[in-house]
């Protein structure tokens, strides 16, 4: 700024100096409104406003999501050892870098599992079936869908420094989820086996439900190029809505996760 109005000092003197050489072809008026513009000048001096950069960005994730609650996890677990499925989530995101420490972006993620773990759910109330009431489930077959939809902010604290520190962020989200699992109940009175056969009721059913989401994160991301990559570590916030249906998420007292990230991102 000051080498700014330095040269508009200088530039102002050279003016002043060929006017004078020319002021014989100058009018009256001309004197006047070059003064008029000179006093205001003098009083009123030009600045630059700083140029405003807003960097958009796209990529996609992977995440390893491990369930807190134990219902969930039982049922669920990261990596089920007899089928070799993992409990994988797929992120997309598309971001917005509006400050050079401050991040906003959008992400749709989707969350699938499907393995032949034997659980046992003990009914809250009996279930009726004609004439016969069963107390016990033993679903086959699980699967569960769910598609979180959340917005994050991120803040790198040492965005000024130099070194990996400036790669740093810490970060919060909220948003919604649909969560929907389908079974093969099979209703029973028999509380120590999966029993097949007389006096037991076979079905496929579903639920599905939504649910506020919640996240608090950390980690690392990019380097500013035009391709990116990164990890975090984050902690999603979950209640669920419980009833007398026979899938977990409506028995578990959250969908609460610590989710393990793989991020990859473009530049636009």
């Amino acid at each position: 700024m000051i080498l700014f109005f330095t040269f508009s000092i200088s530039a102002q003197f050279k003016s002043d100096l060929k006017l004078k050489e020319n002021k014989g072809s100058l009018s009256a008026n001309s004197h006047s409104s070059y003064d008029n513009n000179r006093e205001h000048a003098r009083f009123f001096p030009v600045q630059l406003k700083p140029r405003k950069t807003v960097t958009t960005y796209v990529g996609a994730g992977y995440s390893f999501v491990i369930f807190t609650a134990h219902e969930m996890n039982t049922g669920y677990p990261v990596f089920d050892t007899r089928s070799g499925d993992f409990l994988s989530e797929i992120n997309l995101y598309v971001g917005f870098a509006i400050a050079k420490a401050l991040t906003l972006e959008f992400e749709p993620s989707i969350l699938f599992t499907r393995n032949n773990r034997e659980i046992q759910i003990n009914l809250n109330q009996p279930k009726y079936v004609g004439i016969d009431t069963f107390n016990y489930d033993f679903p086959s077959a699980l699967s569960m869908i769910a598609f979180p939809l959340a917005i994050n902010a991120r803040f790198f604290p040492f965005f000024a420094t130099k070194g990996f520190g400036r790669l740093f962020f810490v970060g919060a989200g909220g948003g919604v989820i649909w969560i929907r699992e389908e079974y093969d109940n099979n209703y029973t009175n028999t509380p120590t086996q999966n029993y097949y056969g007389y006096n037991s009721y076979f079905i496929t059913e579903s639920t599905s439900q939504w649910a506020p989401l919640l996240r608090l994160m950390t980690g690392f991301t990019g380097t500013g190029g035009q391709f990116g990559f990164g990890g975090e570590i984050r902690y999603n916030f979950v209640p669920l809505k419980k009833s007398d249906e026979a899938f977990i998420t409506r028995i578990a007292p959250n969908f609460n996760s610590v989710d393990i990230s793989l991020r990859f991102y473009f530049s636009l």
